[in-house]
């Protein structure tokens, strides 16, 4: 085929005509800086070099030791106390106190009330009651005012396992609302029909307040 054809070769250069910069002219790509000198210095210091001791030594007296816990913590509820509290006062002795003639009111009356004490800002109490009837059911008749009015608590049963079969026993918890400065009750047992009642040999059963509620605190002097 017919053409003209022109070669061109190429020769590697020869090493005096490459050039490489001398490791004079190289510079870092990082310039290097110097940090300033840190001015805090650590060092430790004896308490003796300030005069002070190198030791503390306390004495304790063996009766620190001896102390009754008890009373300790006894102490330490004694710290605070409230200047005063809503108490009350029964103007009665629970008729259960003399077993002899608990059991000769019971006899009586079907019905006695069988002992009370206050908690907190109610009366709790037991009633007990001859078994004479299957049905039986048992109120508190109560009066704040002086029998101006008045309401009927009615009191649940209380299995005792150890009345026997002659009686049986009955609870309540009667409230003393905030403002209550006197409360009077009677016991009536219904049954078969019949009511029967406990009023104290007619003059109720009552309690009274005896001091009233500040609901401050303050540190006890003693």
């Amino acid at each position: 085929m017919p053409g003209d054809f022109s070669v061109l070769c190429l020769s590697p250069p020869t090493p005096h005509q490459l050039c490489f910069p001398s490791s004079n002219s190289l510079r870092p790509c990082l310039a290097q800086t110097q940090r300033p000198p840190d001015l805090r210095k650590k060092g430790v210091v004896f308490a003796d070099a300030l005069g002070l001791a190198l030791t503390t030594i306390r004495h304790f007296s063996p009766s620190f030791f001896d102390e009754d816990p008890i009373g300790l913590a006894l102490a330490s509820l004694r710290a605070l106390r409230p200047l005063c509290r809503t108490t009350y006062s029964l103007d009665f002795h629970p008729p259960s106190q003399d077993y002899t003639v608990f059991r000769c009111r019971l006899a009586r009356q079907q019905v006695c009330l069988e002992q009370c004490a206050v908690q907190g800002a109610s009366l709790a109490g037991t009633v007990r009651v001859l078994n004479i009837g299957f049905e039986k059911r048992v109120i508190l008749r109560v009066s704040y005012d002086n029998w101006n009015s008045h309401y009927d608590l009615p009191c649940s049963y209380l299995r005792d396992l150890h009345g026997g079969e002659e009686t049986d026993t009955f609870s309540f918890r009667l409230p003393l609302p905030s403002g209550t400065v006197r409360a009077e009750f009677c016991i009536c047992f219904c049954c078969q029909g019949q009511e029967y009642w406990d009023n104290n040999h007619g003059k109720n059963y009552t309690l009274h307040k005896v001091e009233e509620r500040s609901g401050q605190m303050q540190r006890s002097q003693w």
